[in-house]
């Protein structure tokens, strides 16, 4: 892991970007430099829509046999945009009923990643110590 120790300094005295000011303990700092608490938009992958998908709600007579087929082709797909274009459109018009509510739920909760500050910065995953705080915090 490289660590741009003057990045990580403005970090520390810009504050986290969820939880605000970092905590004074080079410790507690890195720790929350560390934790998975910032929400980011992913690509949601073939596999987590398919994954996703209810059975009951899949085969259930308002979806059509072209909406089905449709679907099998798009969870072929490597990642799937659920946040645009025809990835967005294609979910939206088969999930968007009031009788599809477990797969809407599920696809909704793929669009979405908890990451780190750490990860987000470039420094890896959850790799800072309280070493490398108070390195950045000396300079």
């Amino acid at each position: 892991m490289s660590i741009d120790y003057t990045a990580l300094k403005a970090e520390l005295d810009a504050g986290h970007p969820v939880t605000d000011a970092y905590d004074a303990d080079d410790q507690a700092a890195a720790d929350q430099l560390n934790l998975a608490n910032i929400e980011v938009d992913k690509l949601t992958t073939g596999q987590e829509a398919a994954d996703a998908t209810d059975g009951n709600e899949f085969n259930h007579a308002s979806i059509s046999d072209a909406q089905r087929q449709i679907w099998i082709g798009v969870l072929g797909w490597d990642t799937i945009n659920l946040h645009a274009g025809i990835g967005l459109e294609t979910a939206t018009g088969m999930w968007n009923q009031g009788n599809t509510p477990n797969t809407k739920a599920a696809l909704i909760a793929t669009r979405t990643e908890m990451v780190s500050r750490t990860s987000q910065l470039g420094f890896g995953k959850n790799e800072l110590t309280s070493d490398h705080v108070a390195y950045a915090r000396a300079l």
